[in-house]
């Protein structure tokens, strides 16, 4: 008997552990779920990839846009065209996805361009999802801001070295194209060139001007390559019927501000100069006025040759002239920051050697690097917005404290690089902005 209650007892337990054991249970109910779970984290996977896709499609829209932003006259058709090669460089087939053809429309100033692509599926697959359709879109829009662009250039016999001067003028008509292309409506984008030495030319054309002068006396200071200094009192007259149009700084402390002549007051006035070596005998070309004769201003750009010393002071004061209304040789809207930029591109590659009082061999001249760091803070007290370039040699500190912010200071170590300064800054000028 006692046998009999011990195996009933022994067959209640192994019931009971049978029944409270869900071990085999778990498994089957993890089982079940596992393949939920990996769809799941194969989707978030396959998603991500979408979402790397999006943002690069996207990135690419944008280059594309801006490229058919600055570019004026096409054709919905070449726009396309123009807008699919820009594509197709930032989206190489290298990515992922197989992306379609861009569309490209337009409205007023604003440019809408979207693209889809079609996605593989790297775990998606196996619940028959093979593809994920990616799309992107962007929308670029021309700003409605007026530009006034005044180019000054160094034109000083340094700028014949190191290919200086035939890169520069590929970047500088580059540029203008550029900015040109950008305009809304015709004449919203004008452009001056303005080359200089230790002068600039003003054109014999306006020997009749009532703010020159044709006489002056200075005291001039002379220092020597090794050394030692002299000083002299120095008498300038030139004739107007031989007068090949060279300018010179004005009396101080005029010369370091674009302030408007007076004729009444002779220190205000714009002293005309002899041909000089170091004006390069006045062979540099004239000053070309803000303009939207593009064909005109290559051309000036083409003919410019290299000779002379270096005052950047009067190139700057000179690139202030065209751009402030009223001004000698200026044809500049009024002032208006919410309605126009105004901006100088100055470039020049050497340090300062000789201006109206001061020569300094080859020496740095700090009493010409003053004058010029005084007619910088003139300018951009004016609202214009000024650009500095390097390139190779000259005064860094000076450029990059002319520059309106840092960012707007580039030094260049090769001539080769100034196409891709000047692209930059005819970029930033050309008022595009991704707007979606």
């Amino acid at each position: 008997m006692w046998a009999t209650l011990s195996s009933l007892k022994s067959l209640r337990c192994f019931l009971g552990e049978f029944r409270r054991d869900v071990r085999g249970s778990y498994a089957i109910i993890f089982g079940i779920a596992l393949i939920p779970i990996l769809i799941a984290i194969g989707s978030a996977v396959d998603l991500s990839q979408a979402f790397i896709v999006k943002q690069r499609l996207t990135r690419a829209l944008d280059d594309a846009g801006l490229a058919v932003g600055t570019q004026v006259g096409l054709t919905n058709a070449q726009m396309q065209q123009v807008a699919q090669n820009y594509f197709d460089a930032n989206y190489p087939p290298s990515k992922i996805g197989v992306p379609g053809t861009v569309s490209v429309t337009t409205s007023g100033a604003q440019i809408a361009l979207s693209v889809a692509a079609s996605m593989p599926t790297s775990i998606m697959n196996i619940i028959g999802i093979n593809t994920l359709n990616v799309s992107a879109s962007s929308q670029i829009t021309k700003m409605g801001k007026k530009l006034e662009v005044a180019l000054v250039l160094d034109n000083t016999g340094s700028m014949s070295q190191n290919n200086k001067l035939t890169t520069l003028k590929v970047a500088a008509k580059n540029l203008i194209s550029t900015v040109s292309a950008s305009a809304v409506n015709f004449g919203d984008v004008q452009v001056a060139i303005v080359p200089f030495t230790t002068d600039v030319n003003i054109g014999k054309g306006n020997s009749s001007a009532s703010w020159l002068k044709w006489s002056y006396s200075d005291p001039v200071t002379s220092c020597s390559w090794w050394g030692g200094c002299s000083t002299s009192v120095k008498t300038t007259s030139v004739s107007p019927s031989s007068w090949s149009g060279c300018v010179t700084d004005r009396d101080q402390s005029y010369d370091e501000t674009a302030s408007a002549p007076y004729s009444g007051d002779t220190a205000t006035l714009y002293p005309a100069d002899t041909a000089n070596s170091y004006n390069n005998y006045c062979s540099l070309q004239s000053i070309a006025s803000l303009s939207t004769d593009w064909s005109a201003l290559d051309t000036k750009i083409d003919n410019m040759t290299a000779g002379g010393s270096t005052n950047t002071t009067i190139g700057m004061v000179w690139g202030a002239n065209v751009l402030l209304q009223g001004n000698p040789l200026s044809n500049a809207a009024a002032t208006d920051p919410k309605k126009l930029d105004k901006v100088i591109v100055y470039l020049t590659d050497g340090q300062n050697t000789k201006d109206r009082w001061y020569s300094c061999g080859g020496s740095t001249c700090t009493t010409i690097d003053d004058r010029m760091d005084a007619a910088c803070t003139y300018v951009k007290a004016q609202g214009i917005l000024v650009y500095t370039i390097r390139v190779m040699d000259g005064n860094e500190a000076l450029l990059k404290s002319c520059a309106t912010s840092p960012d707007m200071y580039y030094s260049v170590t090769d001539a080769s690089q100034l196409t891709m300064v000047f692209d930059t800054i005819a970029q930033q000028l050309s008022n595009l902005r991704v707007s979606k």
